[in-house]
């Protein structure tokens, strides 16, 4: 009877050790990473945000995936790492967040392959791979990542070419959120002003929840201020830019803050007092913002100098530059008005 016993509890714990781990976990070691975190950005099933802090570029980071799971590793420098998380699965990294050594299996070793296949390739035959990966691996959630990094989010996308790839991808693939952002993207690409001089209308809401009129008096100019509270060196223009504001008369000058922040409380703690001509803005969809997907903003720090009419007059203003360009602007509208009034 005893020997019965033993040998069904040998039974059972050799089951419970073969049994496949829930978990999904990442090993990481990232060279020279000079930041105190990272975020893990979720795209599917939900959108949300976890905030990671590694230890001189080392983590360990560790979910229990319901199905699959896909998010993107965000450094404040805008390098991103896609990962699906499927059950069981280990994934390690090494090199750099720009250049990661993916060490997995299943989807993302697919990913790691190609980023192995496009070592050294610049943008166009890099693009042209990722067309080829797409082709050949309907059934993976990296041909969502790539249709939407090479051919959505680049300027003047070819739109029949990025619906032309999507359509043989698998049901699943299709339904996987990050690809239905893509076909709504899609989407609204096809209605933007193909006028690349006017900065495309975006609605964003201020501190108090209220929209934010882009009707502005005649001879007013907005700069619209690309920023965020995780990222040092666009905080720093953030606050340089509040000082010149100050220097620039009320009605003729504004400036338009919108953040690529995650974390409300962080984002308040970083901002200056509204006025008329200081604005705060914040969707928490961080590089997902529209503005940055149109524009196709892809570092740290950025402005655009537009008039009311929303046209584009300048690019990436500071200190000195921007005071002079706007009271330049200004007082060239008051002479030209002033002459018009001269009888």
């Amino acid at each position: 009877m005893k020997h019965i016993f033993y040998i069904i509890l040998i039974s059972v714990i050799g089951l419970t050790s073969c049994k496949k781990s829930d978990r999904f976990t990442i090993k990481a070691n990232l060279a020279d990473y000079q930041h105190d975190y990272l975020f893990a950005v979720y795209d599917d099933p939900v959108s949300k945000v976890d905030t990671i802090y590694p230890q001189k570029g080392k983590f360990a980071y560790e979910i229990v995936p319901d199905t699959i799971n896909m998010f993107r590793l965000l450094s404040p420098d805008g390098d991103i790492i896609p990962v699906i998380a499927d059950k069981g699965d280990e994934m390690e990294i090494a090199g750099t967040m720009a250049q990661p050594v993916i060490k997995t299996k299943g989807n993302n070793k697919l990913y790691a392959e190609f980023l192995e296949s496009t070592n050294g390739m610049d943008n166009k035959h890099t693009t042209e791979q990722a067309e080829k990966f797409i082709k050949a691996n309907p059934q993976s959630f990296v041909s969502a990542y790539l249709i939407d990094q090479y051919f959505v989010q680049i300027p003047n996308p070819d739109l029949k070419k990025a619906e032309a790839l999507i359509a043989p991808l698998n049901g699943n693939i299709k339904d996987c959120r990050i690809l239905s952002m893509v076909l709504r993207n899609l989407s609204e690409k096809k209605n933007w002003n193909n006028n690349s001089d006017v900065l495309p209308y975006i609605s964003c809401k201020d501190r108090n929840n209220k929209f934010v009129s882009w009707s502005t008096e005649e001879g007013c100019y907005t700069l619209v201020n690309i920023w965020a509270s995780w990222n040092e060196e666009s905080v720093a223009a953030h606050d340089s830019i509040y000082k010149i504001a100050e220097k620039l008369p009320e009605g003729k000058f504004r400036v338009l803050n919108l953040s690529l922040d995650y974390d409300k409380k962080a984002w308040l703690r970083k901002c200056k007092k509204d006025s008329k001509k200081w604005i705060e803005s914040c969707d928490f969809k961080g590089w997902g913002m529209p503005m940055i997907k149109q524009e196709q903003i892809t570092k740290f720090p950025t402005n655009i100098l537009i008039d009311r009419n929303r046209k584009k007059l300048a690019y990436n203003l500071y200190d000195d530059a921007l005071y002079k360009e706007v009271k330049q602007r200004i007082d060239s509208d008051d002479a030209e008005k002033k002459n018009k009034n001269t009888p």
